[in-house]
């Protein structure tokens, strides 16, 4: 995985994740990866990334192995090209 800390266009943090196939694919056999931002000297704020193969399975394995998740959205947007951030 790669993981860098950058900021875009306007001056806003932005954190980039680059996953591999190899961590896709662990990332589908139900293997998550938690990244810790205090790696990027950032806040030490921890993500966990996890996969399925729909948003309400990934919500149902999570629920059924007892994470306490609260809040909820789901993102089916995309990012438009040409959209700045890596720009």
């Amino acid at each position: 995985m790669l993981k860098a800390a950058m900021r875009d266009k306007e001056g806003r943090p932005v954190v980039v994740l680059g996953l591999s196939g190899e961590n896709v694919t662990r990332l589908m056999a139900d293997e998550p990866i938690v990244v810790n931002l205090a790696e990027l000297n950032l806040p030490p704020l921890q993500i966990l990334l996890v996969g399925g193969k729909t948003e309400a399975q990934i919500l149902a394995k999570l629920t059924s192995a007892g994470v306490p998740v609260g809040r909820v959205t789901v993102d089916k947007s995309k990012p438009e090209p040409g959209d700045g951030i890596l720009r």
